[in-house]
Order: C-alpha cells, then structure tokens, then sequence
C-alpha cells in the first residue's frame, strides 16, 4: 500500500525543506515530499498499484512524537494501584487508599496495596511525607507502599516493614535511606536504591499479562501523537526478569502485534550487574529490531528537587541540613560509565543537582579521555540544576540534555526556595544548551508527568506553567519551531535513528501525525487544547478520531 498526502500543512523538520504541502509514501517510508504538483510527477514516474489518497484538509502535519525520557512499564503498573497524583491533602491520601483498599484491591491476588503520585508540596495540611502512622490507619494486615509523584520517595505501612525486614534493629543498615522516629525506629519512609530495590521485588503480575498491558496501553500514546519513546523499564521485574522481557518485546514488535517504536533505556545499580548484561548475556546496543531496541544503559547519580534528594554542591536554601543524596561515589560512577564506554555504548545519567550534574560530567569526561577512539552518546537525563561552566562542559563533551520541560509546571513554584535565587536563575537552561548545539531532546519522565507533549511543549515555548504564571526564565524560552524539533528529531538522535526517523523526508519511516491545530502559529493556550486527529507508523493509520 502507498499513500499520497494531498492539502497538508506540513511541518517537516527538515532544514532543507522545512515546509510542504504534500508527500508520497511507499510501503514504510516517505519517498517523495515537496508540493502536489511534484507529487504528481513522481507518481507518475514511480506509479503505484494500490495507491490510497489523504485529504489532509489543510490540517497541520509533522513526525510523530519521540519522548526522550519515560518509564512506560511504570505507566501501565500505576493504573492498577490507587491514584494518588491529585491528593490535596494527608487526609485525602489516607482515605483514597482506604477508598482503594475496601473496594478496588484483590485481597487473594498476592500483590501489595499500592498507591502512586502524591506529592506532599500540594497538601494543605501537613507539608511532610507519609508514614507507617498514617498507613497503618488504612490497614496493618496487607503491606502498603505509596510513591511520591518523583518516585524517588516511598512510604510502607508496618505489614509491609514487617515483610521486609526493616525494624529498629535492621534499619540502620540502609542509612540516609530510610528515616526514623526520634526513638530510632523507622517510620516507614524509604528513599532511591532502596525504595527502587522493594520495588524491583515486589510481588508482581506474570510477564504475559505485563506484555499484554504493554500492547493494550501503546494506544493510549497514540492518542497523543506519540510515535516513538525511549523508556527505562530494566527494574520492573522481579527475579532477573527484564531480560525475559526484552526478548517478549523483541517478538512482538517483530509480530506486528507491538507497533510502538521503543529504545529502552536499561537501569543498572551496579558494576556487577553491568558486567552480566555486557559479559554474561553479552547485550549491547545491537539487541532489537528497527522497532525495538535496547538504546543505552541507565544510571543513576542523585534524586529529585521535590523530595530535596537531588544532590547540590551547596546545602539545600529551604534545609541546610542536608545537599541531598549521592547515590554512588565518584570513583564508582566513573567505573560504570568506563564500563559503558569500553563497550562503546552510551550512558544516560539521572542527574538533577548541579553536584551530580558536575560528577556525571567529570566521569563521561574520563572515558572520553581514556578511550577517544570510541563515540557513544553519552547523555544526562533531567540536567535541571546548572550553572554557566556546566552548560559550557555540555557542548564541549558533546553530552546530549535529555531534558523535560513540562517540569517547570512545578519546579518554577518551589526552586527558589530549594537552591536560592542565584543558583536558581541559571538553571532550566534549555535555549542556552540548544543555541550551544547541545542535542536537548525533549521528554515527560512519565508517570512522574502525563506523557502529554503538548504541555512540554507550552512550557517549553512559553517558559510559564500550564496556568500561564511566568514566564520565571525569560530568556531559556525556545521558539515553537525549537519545541517541536525537541519532540521530534532531537530525540532520534539520541536512540541513533536520526537517518530513519524524527523528520519527513524522503527515505524517513512514514511516522507521522495529523493535528487540529497549527502549533507553530496558533495561541499559546491553543497548543494545551490541541487534538491529534490521526497517528501513522510505517504509514500505518494506528489511530484517528
């Protein structure tokens, strides 16, 4: 089957051709894309025996969208706990998971009862995190963990330390990581390794029913005109599971069945377990097909601005009692990201803090250094907290900001308060990366943020949030054409797909999406009530409305 676009206001984000009103697709890709009457003539030279026209109407058309940076298996895990992301209060959050717990939970099923997205900053009674108090008044019989919105932070009702182990005797053991009452025993909050480690256990669904959430959920981005994503997912299985997975994955995005464009991002906690993937399974980034793939290895340095777990040089402004947590010391982070290197496959570093930013640079710096020979594209996910060395040692090691504008909806609220002005007024500098030359493909960290692009694309655009407060940083604002690029092609750079996908063009896959509404010319409120009107992969309609 061939297509011929016809009546299209197409936004290429192509330099060479950055508008167009036409194109031809030929089996999975463009082959021709120009105006109607060139179209006309290559078909003409080039017919084709099925040849299906679309009448675009004149409605806006570019690349699928790419989110850089999500955790997809987590997406579809959160529907099945309570919702936690509107809580307004401690009250309120205790009783949704009573809510959750007398009429939703499975008390055969074996898993826990869990709940996802709170975020104390919002509550307007106590402004602190939960505890195994509070949890414990929904019940002591079932283990709970409720997720801070961040997912760096968690809470366990006393079943759930019980099972775990963690007491007054034993919790000592997991220091900065897991607090405590006054009289030492712990309150049930747990933080970063060790709240990824429970969850990494936790009882969980069968691979085949985690596969078939996979498929079933691939519409629900549709929808939004996603196309393509870069997911870390490696910790979403207990028992070594991940690698059973990807295989699952590989066969069904080889089926047909999984028609999502995927490249995971795998989480390693250690050399050790990067020494199985690279010696032992002997994975790199060659696993996968032109759909699925396996793009980079994931790690982490620090934690979130929100729960004040993200590691700065100074102390926290609002806490100088803490500069947040290191989750590995410098010496270990430039051994895994060595590691990495060796197998000449790119690193991509959770960094938020200016120290763990400054850390991830100094460690990518070594390995360049010891292996030049060797180009991996090395990235930090998140790069919030900077200042103007940082973002120069960006472009000079040539390290890609995997960046999620949506988070200034949120941050732009309390980060003076967390690292002061000064510090605060040089971070989020997304127009200084790009303008740089910095790759800065944009992405949600969903279920952290809906995986909705069109509210990163506001903030990015607007430098305010989705209620139109701001902008605070007035000249880190992108064009609309910078943000659109961001959620396109500067993604496929990152994954190594720039030749294939992220802009329509020919020899390109046919990924692309029809919308409502012209997002290089309409209001900024405009672009927060968009519609996609159809999602094409390879040129095939996976979506329309």
């Amino acid at each position: 089957m061939s297509l011929w676009i016809k009546h299209a206001n197409i936004a290429t984000m192509d330099e060479t051709c950055p508008a167009a009103s036409s194109a031809v697709v030929i089996d999975e890709y463009f082959a021709y894309v120009g105006d109607e009457a060139g179209a006309a003539a290559f078909l003409q030279e080039h017919p084709q025996q099925e040849l299906r026209e679309i009448d675009c109407g004149g409605q806006f058309l570019l690349p699928g969208f790419n989110d850089s940076h999500m955790h997809y298996m987590h997406y579809f895990k959160t529907k099945m706990g309570a919702e936690l992301f509107s809580c307004t209060s401690m009250a309120d959050l205790v009783q949704r998971m009573k809510d959750y717990f007398e009429n939703r939970y499975d008390k055969n099923s074996g898993l826990w009862v869990v709940g996802e997205g709170w975020n104390q900053d919002s509550f307007t009674d106590e402004k602190r995190f939960p505890t195994n108090r509070d949890l414990d008044a929904v019940t002591t019989e079932y283990p709970i963990l409720v997720m801070r919105t961040c997912f760096h932070v968690g809470a366990l009702n006393s079943k759930a330390m019980e099972l775990l182990g963690i007491n007054k005797d034993t919790v000592g053991q997991y220091g900065d990581y897991a607090e405590r009452w006054p009289d030492g025993t712990p309150n049930g909050v747990v933080k970063e390794i060790v709240l990824d480690d429970i969850k990494c256990n936790l009882p969980a669904p069968s691979l085949d029913q985690l596969l078939d959430k996979l498929i079933a959920c691939q519409t629900d981005l549709f929808e939004r005109g996603i196309t393509s994503i870069q997911s870390d997912d490696f910790k979403y299985f207990p028992d070594g599971g991940a690698y059973d997975m990807m295989e699952r994955i590989r066969k069904a995005s080889d089926k047909g069945i999984f028609k999502l464009r995927m490249a995971e991002q795998a989480l390693m906690y250690s050399l050790e377990e990067m020494e199985t993937f690279f010696d032992q399974y002997g994975w790199d980034d060659s696993f996968g097909n032109r759909s699925f793939k396996i793009a980079c290895i994931k790690l982490l340095a620090d934690g979130s601005l929100g729960a004040r777990t993200a590691y700065l040089r100074k102390p926290y402004a609002d806490d100088p009692s803490t500069r947040g947590l290191l989750l590995f010391p410098a010496e270990q982070l430039k051994e895994m990201v060595m590691k990495a290197h060796r197998n000449n496959m790119a690193v991509a570093i959770h960094a938020i803090g200016d120290g763990a930013i400054e850390l991830c640079l100094d460690a990518i710096e070594a390995a360049q250094k010891a292996l030049p020979h060797l180009k991996p594209r090395h990235g930090i996910v998140h790069c919030q907290i900077t200042d103007k060395r940082l973002l120069e040692r960006f472009k000079e090691l040539n390290v890609a900001a995997y960046i999620q504008p949506v988070f200034v909806d949120y941050d732009m609220h309390i980060v003076f308060n967390r690292v002061g002005e000064a510090l605060g007024r040089t971070s989020y500098a997304w127009k200084t990366m790009i303008d740089s030359g910095v790759h800065a493909p944009f992405g949600t960290d969903c279920p952290v943020e809906s995986f909705d692009p069109f509210r990163g694309i506001y903030c990015a655009a607007t430098g305010c949030d989705t209620k139109g407060r701001g902008p605070l940083w007035p000249d880190q604002v992108l064009s609309r054409q910078q943000a659109l690029y961001g959620y396109t092609a500067a993604g496929a750079y990152t994954s190594r797909d720039e030749d294939t996908k992220g802009k329509i063009r020919p020899g390109m896959v046919a990924d692309f999406i029809t919308l409502d509404t012209d997002l290089l010319t309409c209001s900024a409120k405009e672009i927060l009530d968009a519609k996609v009107t159809a999602t094409y992969i390879g040129g095939e309609c996976v979506f329309s409305r």
